[in-house]
């Protein structure tokens, strides 16, 4: 039997969590389940060894290319043969109400399905804020679908609460990109403007944790960089194809390393904007506008920073 569903969980080095993600989703025969193993520590091997015995259902890939998250995604679309695809990180999990959602979208022909999200503490089981911007864009579906949409297809970069056709996918050759940061923003954005038929669902399928030591927390100078690249192929993308908006996540690196006085850094910024098709005035301009594009963002930065201290 075909499925119709797939659910690709990249992995690296964090077997327990992965263990608390697997036994949040349910035995189906309509839903395939793969994780790639991203190179991880041989004292992590019997214990992945162990789990795999213990969900012998699900199909376990052992990478030894090392090449991070988007790498082990792409592995697992050459797997995929669900009619929709879904992204799980191994460190988050899914909520009670997964099961009724693969049954309601069974057969169904849409493009691309967004649903909500929870997120937790990954310890402590507190609240914490990292699905904020998603319940936003979300919450603003219901007094401006457009703009919602336009978000969600465009600026909501993380793969996980969406079911994405996987014809589309295919026949569109898109792809993860294979950095150590940002790995699923092309991706997401590809995957945005391809769709056409689009489903808001408000119900939160995905729990994504807050926690101290992963990819997400790290800063570097090659992540700035890194980020700026990402943000200005986006936004370069975004132009070339008549769609406004612009991502002032290609600034903050260089907003940054202008305050901490790093000129040969803040060139390599600008060096990587002007290769995106930005010149130097319209770099001024968005700088000059960078305060206003926080200050658009104000009410989802002030409910993550109550957030953050409040559960502290």
């Amino acid at each position: 039997m075909t499925p119709q569903y797939s659910i690709i969980i990249p992995h690296h080095n964090i077997p327990d969590l992965l263990q608390r993600c697997l036994s949040s989703i349910p035995q189906r025969n309509d839903l395939q389940v793969i994780v790639i193993d991203d190179k991880s520590d041989e004292l992590y091997i019997p214990l992945l060894n162990q789990i795999e015995k213990e969900y012998s259902w699900i199909k376990f890939i052992y990478s030894k290319a090392g090449k991070g998250a988007g790498h082990a995604r792409n592995i697992g679309l050459e797997y995929a043969e669900g009619d929709y695809i879904l992204f799980a990180d191994a460190d988050d999990y899914f909520t009670y109400c997964i099961g009724e959602v693969l049954d309601d979208y069974k057969g169904n022909q849409s493009d691309i399905i967004f649903f909500n999200a929870v997120s937790l503490d990954t310890n402590t089981y507190t609240a914490s804020n990292r699905s904020v911007h998603l319940n936003e864009m979300i919450k603003e579906y219901n007094k401006n679908p457009n703009k919602a949409i336009t978000h969600l297809k465009y600026t909501f970069g993380e793969p996980w609460c969406k079911m994405v056709s996987h014809q589309l996918i295919k026949e569109n050759n898109i792809s993860f990109s294979e950095t150590i940061i940002h790995n699923d923003t092309k991706f997401s954005y590809l995957v945005g403007y391809y769709s056409q038929n689009i489903i808001i669902d408000n119900r939160a399928i995905y729990c994504v944790t807050d926690r101290k030591g992963s990819v997400s927390k790290k800063t570097s100078l090659d992540r700035l960089l890194i980020r700026t690249a990402i943000f200005s192929e986006a936004n370069h993308f975004f132009k070339s194809h008549n769609i406004n908006i612009f991502d002032e996540r290609c600034l903050r690196p260089l907003i940054s390393l202008l305050i901490k006085n790093d000129i040969v850094h803040t060139k390599q910024c600008i060096q990587i904007m002007k290769q995106n098709g930005m010149t130097n005035l319209s770099i001024l301009f968005h700088c000059l506008c960078f305060p206003f594009y926080i200050i658009a963002r104000s009410r989802i930065i002030l409910k993550k920073s109550l957030l953050k201290h409040i559960y502290a």
